[in-house]
């Protein structure tokens, strides 16, 4: 909750950009209240305008607890006290899923060139998963990959049996990661025709496919280019070895004559 001293407005809240409980500056709030007719029930929602003083991420929360909600604990001296329960909401949306460390604003660590349009569809994926969207989070999974092949040199135009196959045969895929893809692209499929709706742990093994096949086919080839990049400019730095001068044979005394 905020800080009692107007001088020094701030409160503990969890910031999606650093993924962590922070120390907050309260930049703008408001707060509404009510009751029933008599006054047997209140309620309370704050509405906070926040920024983050570690990384200065600016986002809204709303705090809403109510008079009926409460829990009671026990303090150092053994006495009970009492907490009302708070309902937290965070725009942008607290993360569901950790984005991995090669994806960021900037998008995918890659050499590959345009990769804009993967970006923005990884970027709306993560956003699903964020707001509990699983359906379209589901679609947004078989779309991405589908985006991804086309970059790595697929024909958009096949079907998506014929593109994994493609991917096999370009040896970007092993036949036994195959399958795991193949079920990516059903589950994906049956949201977007027969409105299937995955569990949160469906979707995180889905996206554990999903990014370890971006990781293998466009991630580790940039890193792998650029270790190899950095190592041959060491190469160029370190002096060539001597070669060493050949001594002519040593004569041999004649004999006297």
């Amino acid at each position: 909750m905020a800080s009692g001293n107007d001088s020094d407005k701030r409160m503990k809240a969890y910031c999606s950009n650093c993924r962590g409980e922070r120390n907050c500056d309260i930049v703008g709030h408001h707060q509404k209240q009510g009751e029933d007719g008599g006054g047997n029930y209140q309620w309370y929602k704050d509405w906070y305008l926040l920024v983050c003083r570690g990384c200065e991420h600016a986002f809204a929360q709303t705090v809403f607890t109510d008079s009926e909600s409460f829990h009671q604990e026990y303090d150092a001296q053994g006495e009970v006290f009492t907490l009302h329960d708070e309902i937290i909401h965070t725009w942008p949306a607290r993360s569901k899923r950790n984005r991995p460390d090669w994806f960021s604003h900037d998008g995918i660590e890659s050499h590959l060139p345009e990769l804009g349009p993967l970006n923005a569809s990884l970027s709306e994926l993560y956003g699903a998963l964020d707001q509990d969207l699983n359906v379209l989070a589901s679609i947004g999974m078989r779309t991405s990959l589908d985006i991804a092949a086309e970059i790595l040199g697929v024909d958009p135009n096949k079907s998506f049996k014929l593109k994994l196959d493609e991917l096999v045969a370009k040896g970007l895929i092993k036949e036994s990661e195959k399958e795991h893809i193949e079920i990516l692209v059903d589950a994906g499929s049956a949201s977007a025709h027969r409105g299937w709706k995955p569990r949160a742990q469906d979707l995180d093994a889905l996206m554990d496919t999903l990014e370890g096949f971006i990781y293998d086919t466009m991630v580790l080839p940039a890193k792998q280019k650029a270790k190899a990049e950095k190592i041959a400019k060491v190469k160029l730095k370190v002096p060539a070895k001597k070669k060493a001068v050949k001594q002519p044979a040593a004569q041999k005394d004649k004999p006297a004559t």
